[in-house]
């Protein structure tokens, strides 16, 4: 007879700006910086232990391959079951560590490691081997605001990270796209900053310039196919929009005065959401 151990969930992530300069050696020589927000779509995992056995079970409530870090929710949550570790950050840490070391080919940053564990709207900056994570406390009508107004859609394209990071990293290996990079960084926090002053018509204007750099980075960030999805939003009623996750396919996430339109026109590839502010939680 199989008994239920232990029990955890982790929020996946939409990310408004500043990904791929989370990851190494962009985190050594220059310093990353990231805003991101977790939102009410779960990884769930259970460890289960029978007489012959013990094992690990999952389910996500999400699209596979939907560029909202759902793969890194999974390994925080299996270390949160599988480890007797409490502490958010050594979680993170643990599984960034396990991710590197047994993966060859591993081309990934922290930023959805610290999300799926923090929750929250939050600001991160990498520098080296240090993280810092800063929770912004918005004001409740800006907050309400950016919730209603953003719209995600599920491209219904594969979005393989490992493949789309690592065109990003071998340019900027070559000296490609230093700058653009760069300028991710910047853009996050003006992000940040644009949040904390209540200002969503900066923020709108700044995910648009976080999707003109970001198809600067790798011909694979931005995609044709992803383009189009993008032109078609905007002339339905979105003022903005960027790609989630290093991109090449997954998800799009939008900014509309107009979400009833926006969402009318993608209908069933709209994956509705509110903002999840606790993070990694064990359920049992």
């Amino acid at each position: 007879m199989s008994t239920v151990i232990k029990k955890s969930r982790a929020p996946v992530r939409i990310d408004f700006g500043g990904g791929t300069t989370d990851i190494k050696p962009f985190t050594d020589t220059h310093g990353g910086a990231v805003l991101n927000a977790t939102i009410n779509h779960y990884v769930y995992g259970t460890l289960i232990a029978s007489p012959t056995s013990t094992k690990v079970e999952y389910h996500a409530d999400i699209p596979t391959s939907s560029g909202l870090g759902t793969s890194s929710a999974m390994n925080v949550v299996w270390t949160s079951l599988i480890t007797p570790l409490k502490d958010k950050k050594e979680i993170c840490e643990s599984v960034y560590k396990i991710e590197q070391a047994t993966s060859s080919s591993a081309v990934n940053g922290k930023q959805d490691f610290y999300a799926a564990a923090f929750g929250g709207i939050n600001y991160m900056e990498f520098k080296g081997d240090k993280t810092t994570v800063e929770r912004l406390n918005l004001d409740k009508k800006t907050l309400y605001a950016l919730e209603n107004n953003l719209v995600l859609v599920y491209s219904g394209i594969t979005h393989l990270s490992g493949s789309s990071n690592k065109a990003a990293i071998d340019n900027l290996l070559k000296g490609k796209n230093t700058n653009e990079l760069i300028a991710l960084r910047e853009i996050a926090k003006s992000m940040k900053s644009a949040l904390l002053k209540n200002n969503l018509d900066k923020f709108a204007e700044l995910m648009n310039q976080e999707t003109r750099f970001r198809s600067l980075v790798s011909k694979q960030t931005v995609s044709q196919p992803l383009q189009k999805i993008i032109e078609s939003g905007k002339k339905n009623g979105a003022i903005s929009a960027k790609v989630c996750g290093s991109g090449g396919g997954g998800s799009i996430l939008f900014y509309t005065n107009d979400p009833v339109k926006l969402k009318k026109f993608f209908r069933k590839k709209v994956i509705n959401f509110k903002f999840d502010f606790e993070g990694l939680t064990w359920i049992k």
